[in-house]
């Protein structure tokens, strides 16, 4: 199986994994807490720390011609973090610590090499159709299995369900073992000095870890994305809703996932993220004005539009300002760790925000939200604009 395959059937299931983690674990999680958010605030802010010190430590590893058994070593503890959560049944808050290690854990040996891999296995010529014909792939799948996850978990129990979440699992380790690993740097040694003096008089280097520290604040395993799934669980409060929800919004991002794969263009990429963050925003405001199901859904549509955009978008740009030419050899393991430290420190204040705000309230954490949404909105226009500048001048 070629490599392309193997990357597709990997990033698909990780996905479903993830979606079902940012919503129906988040539900059992309020279930069992009696909706108190502090120990998801905790679970989250452990797993932040745990997933950089992971990803830090292993830097150098992550050069080696054995890097890709970090990706495994991460969908193992995948199985071993859902199993736990299995044993641990509704005891699972007073363990909050351990769960959020564990999850921390799995994520960090993954991410610790998965981009690499990712971006040598796929070239920048094919990474458009790739991300766009991947996600219309994924939602379609993602129409399925919140269907799949909400009725078992409403007709059996959270913890039953997890048998699919299992199979998933052992798919993932299966491509794992049929990735060809190309590309492995000469030398196996972390050496960032050399990288930021290569990339430093580049401003899109800059942006980018600027843009990816707002990132880990409102989007990427941020505490903060858990408000919009707290404010779906007020009126749609079941496990079957909640994936009926999730399956119909999944629609939207399959359709976006098409357009972007056939028709959208690098120089449509600033409009598209300028027109899908101001509606977010905007019915966001509206959410934060008058809670209903109206206001709900209307920003969810908008929200689900603007987060496919900006990881498609996003994704690619970070994916192909790798393969830069002064770092793409020897230096990508550098501009990826970069990129998380940039990451991991927006999270962690992410986490802190949520921890402080949930003893206070949830309406000021959600404007406090919109705020950091803004932000993320506006440096993203402007690395696209940077991005465009310097394509037209090569």
């Amino acid at each position: 199986m070629s490599n392309y395959k193997v990357l597709f059937g990997l990033r698909t299931l990780k996905n479903i994994l993830t979606n079902f983690v940012d919503s129906f674990l988040v539900l059992y999680f309020l279930d069992i807490s009696d909706s108190n958010i502090l120990p998801l605030g905790i679970y989250k802010l452990v797993a932040i720390i745990a997933i950089y010190s992971v990803i830090y430590l292993t830097k150098n590893f992550a050069k080696s011609q054995h890097r890709a058994n970090l990706m495994r070593i991460g969908i193992i503890l995948d199985f071993i973090y859902f199993l736990t959560i299995i044993l641990l049944k509704d005891k699972i808050v007073d363990y909050i610590y351990l769960v959020g290690l564990l999850y921390g854990l799995e994520e960090g040996f993954y991410y610790s090499v998965y981009n690499i891999l990712e971006s040598d296995g796929i070239t920048n010529e094919e990474r458009a159709k790739f991300a766009g014909t991947y996600t219309a792939v994924e939602s379609i799948l993602s129409i399925v299995f919140p269907l799949i996850f909400g009725s078992l978990i409403y007709a059996t129990s959270f913890l039953k369900s997890l048998i699919v979440v299992f199979i998933i699992i052992l798919l993932r380790i299966a491509l794992s073992f049929m990735y060809k690993d190309n590309n492995v740097p000469k030398s196996n040694k972390i050496n960032m000095k050399k990288y930021f003096e290569l990339t430093n008089k580049d401003k899109r280097f800059k942006q980018m870890y600027k843009l990816e520290f707002l990132n880990g604040i409102v989007y990427s395993e941020a505490a903060f994305s858990y408000i919009v799934t707290i404010y779906i669980i007020k009126v749609f409060s079941n496990s079957f809703s909640l994936g009926v929800f999730t399956s119909i919004f999944s629609i939207i991002t399959c359709i976006i996932g098409i357009l972007f794969a056939k028709f959208i263009k690098k120089e449509d990429y600033e409009v598209a993220i300028k027109i899908s963050m101001m509606f977010t925003i905007i019915f966001l405001f509206f959410m934060i004005l008058n809670c209903n199901p109206i206001t709900i859904v209307l920003f969810n549509l908008f929200q689900t539009i603007s987060k496919k955009f900006k990881n498609l978008i996003t994704g690619n740009n970070q994916a192909n300002l790798s393969n830069y030419k002064e770092i793409a050899k020897e230096y990508k393991t550098e501009y990826w760790l970069a990129n998380e430290s940039a990451l991991v420190i927006g999270r962690i204040i992410s986490g802190i925000i949520f921890i402080l705000l949930s003893c206070i309230n949830l309406t000021i954490m959600i404007i406090v939200y919109a705020l950091f949404l803004i932000l993320f909105a506006t440096n993203s226009i402007k690395l696209q604009k940077m991005l465009m500048e310097k394509e037209l001048q090569i």
